[in-house]
């Protein structure tokens, strides 16, 4: 596997940096992997070297405000943000690798930006993973206080509004201590751009899911506490595919990929993923 770092220009001028990560014989697949909230790319350095093991070039970007791109931190007005310098990162692989199947893998916020992209764009992917996506960000909060978010959020963006437990993240003790040591993690409160962002999508997802066609993969953790996993039975639910595939992990927290069954977790996604490579 062989590795670099590069950057492009975004929307309002953002730099915005990514990791590739290339397999070490001819490529069979491009994916783009949108990573979480607050977090980084190389966060999921062992995802991408299991990935390239079956021929993907995995391409990942640290989203605007994050990690080492450019922007105010966590600053968000729209989800087209995201998913416009998702669109640009697409075109770097494409100009790279032309030709070869595209595939979209996102975990947490990652999993909204991707579904929201898969949303946006139809017919421009080959298939869709999520992990833990953030579907379903509003239950058992009053609708009222949703609505008054949301009005913050379109006219404050910067104003936080809620605090992220990160004993949440994995039941792997080392994980969690790795992730509260990270300088390149976030660790301040969610900013209420992104929880509005996040809310819209949810409300958006009953009427726009029966549109997604592609094959879907759903991952979750049965005991994540910062995304509902009933989230990713609501995309099984609802989406148009005919080629859908869920599968909850009993007891896992949030990061499937950084739990002590990570193994088997990456073994369902790249298994799912090789039938759909190029020959």
């Amino acid at each position: 596997m062989q590795h670099s770092e590069s950057s492009f220009t975004g929307g309002s001028a953002t730099r915005i940096v990514y990791d590739v990560w290339s397999p070490e014989g001819d490529p069979r697949g491009v994916l783009v992997l949108c990573h979480g909230l607050g977090e980084h790319a190389r966060r999921y350095d062992h995802v991408a070297e299991r990935l390239t093991e079956i021929g993907l070039v995995v391409y990942a970007p640290d989203h605007r405000g994050h990690g080492r791109s450019g922007g105010k931190r966590l600053h968000l007005r729209d989800m087209s943000e995201f998913t416009d310098d998702i669109g640009r990162l697409f075109a770097v692989a494409d100009e790279a690798h032309p030709g070869l199947p595209r595939f979209l893998l996102g975990h947490s916020m990652g999993g909204a930006i991707a579904l929201s992209y898969a949303l946006d764009h139809p017919g421009e992917l080959t298939a869709l993973a999520l992990s833990g996506p953030a579907v379903v960000v509003t239950a058992g909060t009053p609708g009222v206080i949703v609505e008054a978010g949301k009005l913050i959020g379109r006219f404050l963006p910067d104003v936080p509004v809620q605090k992220l437990d990160s004993n949440h993240v994995s039941r792997d003790p080392a994980v969690v201590a790795a992730y509260n040591a990270d300088p390149l993690v976030h660790h301040g409160l969610v900013p209420a751009g992104i929880a509005r962002a996040l809310v819209l999508g949810e409300q958006s997802y009953p009427q726009r899911l029966p549109s997604l066609t592609v094959p879907v993969l759903v991952q979750h953790g049965t005991d994540d506490k910062l995304t509902d996993p009933s989230g990713s039975r609501l995309v099984a639910d609802l989406a148009g595919s005919d080629d859908i595939t869920l599968k909850m992990y009993d007891g896992l927290y949030h990061e499937i990929f950084n739990e002590y069954e990570k193994d088997k977790v990456l073994d369902d996604l790249t298994e799912w993923l090789k039938p759909r490579l190029a020959a």
